[in-house]
């Protein structure tokens, strides 16, 4: 690849990381690297394979550069990234990505690009970056790795838009948005940009805070949810103070979507991916599912007392997830409190 090309670089190449790496590096518009943590052993030396309904079975694909860290993917003080792609999970309770990238950020140059789930996860990234474009990725693709080998059985499709910083004037964020569609788009997925970020990430948010959770709570799969009627008395009620919220935010979501939401499944016993994490103990978007939503409800004085029971129910199974990953350490004799309660 020629100096010349946009230096990219993607941290968190899991499920959809990785397929969105192979879609830049298919374009060869740019001079891609990332950054792999888990994988890394294995993924240096062989390479990703795919078995991808997009790109059929690739086997030994590594990009221009391969690190297992951060600090390794720092470049020499006179070249910068122009784009950092952030596909891990957002996971802000545990690990504060804006600080993770801080040494591969440089001021006014590189762009951030977050593909991720979630609500209200630019808030910390232009904070910290302030003179930096930040870019929203929607995804929807159905993807897992599993040691290096991806998964792949639903088509990418990916919508781009702009975290509006009031900073930069808008057109130049856009044309950033523009380019960053022309790096990664290709005639084998559907990437697209999409002008209203906060109205997107509320409507998946009707699905995410209100279904994903309760199958995350309960352990069930949205079939079940329904049969048990579980949909009626929980999910509908939390999907209308979605749609309060938005409604108090200046946003109007289309008429219908609480039908088409709960019917998104029909006809398979879907798991999602919070449930997913939870049968692996594996820690869950939280905050950023519901987390940042109450906080937006508080500031907008929407009551919403559906979404605050699921969010505090699913604290507890949180903490004990992070238990069991050993990122929380409680001692062997429960502590006494003090406390009266009334």
């Amino acid at each position: 690849m020629t100096q010349d090309m946009p230096k990219v670089l993607l941290v968190g190449p899991g499920g959809v990381g990785s397929v969105v790496a192979l879609g830049i590096d298919y374009t060869g518009k740019a001079d891609l690297s990332i950054v792999v943590r888990r994988d890394y052993p294995k993924v240096s030396k062989d390479g990703y394979e795919f078995k991808s309904i997009d790109y059929g079975h690739v086997t030994h694909w590594k990009p221009h550069n391969i690190f297992p860290n951060i600090e390794e993917a720092i470049l020499p003080d006179n070249e910068y990234y122009d784009f950092v792609i952030i596909t891990t999970k957002s996971l802000p309770d545990i690990v504060k990505m804006e600080d993770v990238i801080e040494k591969v950020i440089t001021p006014r140059k590189t762009t951030i690009v977050l593909i991720q789930n979630g609500f209200g996860i630019e808030r910390p990234f232009l904070k910290k970056y302030p003179k930096n474009i930040c870019l929203s990725g929607v995804s929807h693709i159905g993807s897992h790795n599993f040691n290096g080998v991806i998964h792949q059985t639903q088509h990418d499709r990916c919508f781009i838009s702009c975290f509006f910083n009031e900073a930069i004037p808008l057109d130049i964020q856009k044309l950033k948005a523009e380019e960053f569609i022309t790096l990664y788009s290709n005639a084998k997925n559907a990437v697209s940009y999409y002008p209203d970020v906060k109205k997107y990430r509320y409507m998946k948010l009707v699905y995410n805070a209100a279904m994903n959770t309760t199958c995350a709570l309960t352990r069930v799969d949205t079939g079940r949810l329904e049969v048990a009627g579980t949909n009626d008395s929980i999910c509908v009620p939390a999907m209308h103070e979605v749609i309060d919220v938005a409604e108090k935010d200046g946003v109007k979501l289309p008429e219908g979507i609480i039908n088409k939401v709960i019917h998104s499944d029909d006809g398979d016993w879907y798991e999602p991916s919070m449930l997913i994490d939870v049968k692996k103990g594996n820690p869950i978007e939280l905050e950023v599912i519901l987390g940042n939503l109450l906080i937006r409800a508080g500031e907008l004085d929407v009551q919403t007392p559906t979404l605050t029971l699921l969010y505090n129910l699913l604290k507890a199974v949180q903490l004990k997830l992070r238990e069991g990953k050993g990122q929380v350490k409680l001692p062997e004799k429960r502590p006494i409190t003090d406390k009266y309660y009334s």
